[in-house]
């Protein structure tokens, strides 16, 4: 609903004050109409039916693009510079409270846990699951680094104790790439941020970590992540080059509809892929997309993340390093759950949206802004 009244909002604040999209900007919007001609391409060869859970699954696709133009057109230019002293306030009480919940629950553990990871009893806290509290930690973080970050030390050590009890890979290597961008931008003597720095680390990252990322998704037999994956190149090879369509498989609607491209590939046989147990079914963005839209899809919708790599890279200063975070954190997250249709997603592309619409900002940076204090 929330994001319906987004693109209602687009289409109002265009019609009032009309505002220029980037080339790049009308290029998303074009693959994204391109990934939808596909998917009901692939409706139709899979013989995959209802049109509810299509709409459905189309809106779940979209929304957190819709959220990055409502961001990008329905706010001033400067809105996000005027906004980030409320924001580092609002994340110091987040971080603070939680920080202090956290020492509460090891000493006396109101909110129990059972699952170790990395040989350490992971938090929850007031959160459903580990995941949501790294996340909500990380971005408080992001908000801290936008100004005077050596005033902020306190809370950033907090922020990082708290997703070290999370116990989140990704978070953890998160935090790394955060404190990394944050000496870059102190110490280099140009203000951007080139994406051509980061190949040597990704190829670095993904060369140390390549045998859990192979057994956990692509070749192992009991990872549920693994099987998602193997059925999902099956299918794009079943039914090239457009993929199976929308609420096929992976998506929220294939799980409510409960494809029937489950039952062909037996999936009722294994713990959490039943109709009455599917809470892997979805955990996958990835593997969803390469299963409804195929090869071809898949590509655009590479593309598309590519498109919004360049434009960060335009970007400097505080902006660039904010956007790209983000940015980076939500493309790790596509392979392990469906987090652009989640809340988190929306949200993400929501504050890259607005971030992109701080015109002025490139224009008035220096260097030292995020590390000295404001005169008043």
């Amino acid at each position: 609903m929330l994001t319906f009244l987004c693109l209602i909002g687009i289409i109002l604040f265009q019609l009032k004050q009309p505002k220029a999209l980037m080339t790049q900007e009308y290029l998303v919007i074009a693959l994204l109409l391109i990934i939808i001609v596909l998917g009901l391409f692939g409706n139709r060869v899979a013989n995959v039916y209802g049109w509810t859970f299509i709409v459905l699954d189309i809106w779940s696709i979209c929304k957190c693009f819709i959220a990055y133009f409502f961001g990008r057109l329905a706010f001033r230019p400067e809105f996000f510079s005027s906004q980030i002293n409320g924001l580092v306030l609002y994340s110091k009480w987040v971080i603070g409270v939680l920080f202090l919940l956290l020492l509460v629950n090891l000493v006396y553990p109101i909110w129990p846990s059972t699952e170790i990871r990395m040989g350490i009893k992971t938090q929850y806290l007031i959160f459903p699951h580990a995941t949501y509290l790294s996340a909500t930690v990380f971005f408080c973080m992001l908000f801290l680094g936008l100004k005077n970050v050596r005033y902020h030390i306190p809370f950033l050590a907090m922020g990082g104790i708290l997703i070290f009890f999370a116990a989140r890979n990704k978070g953890l290597i998160f935090i790394g790439i955060y404190f990394f961008m944050l000496l870059f931008q102190h110490y280099a003597k140009k203000k951007s941020f080139k994406i051509s720095y980061l190949i040597l680390p990704v190829i670095t990252l993904i060369a140390s970590f390549w045998e859990i990322i192979d057994t956990r998704l692509l070749s192992s037999t009991t990872s549920a992540r693994s099987l998602l994956y193997q059925a999902a190149f099956k299918i794009a090879d079943m039914y090239a080059p457009f993929g199976a369509g929308f609420a096929s498989f992976g998506s929220g609607s294939s799980v409510k509809n409960y494809s029937h491209l489950y039952d062909k590939f037996r999936f009722y046989e294994y713990y959490g892929f039943t109709r009455e147990n599917p809470q892997y079914l979805n955990d996958s963005f990835i593997a969803m997309f390469i299963a409804q839209f195929g090869y071809i899809g898949t590509a655009c919708f590479a593309l598309i993340l590519l498109i919004f790599l360049l434009m960060i890279n335009r970007r400097s200063g505080r902006i660039q390093a904010f956007t790209l975070v983000l940015f980076l954190y939500a493309v790790t997250s596509l392979f392990t759950e469906l987090y652009l249709t989640t809340s988190l997603g929306i949200i993400t592309f929501f504050l890259i949206g607005i971030a992109f619409g701080d015109e002025k900002e490139k224009l008035r940076l220096r260097k030292d802004d995020l590390w000295k204090k404001p005169l008043h």
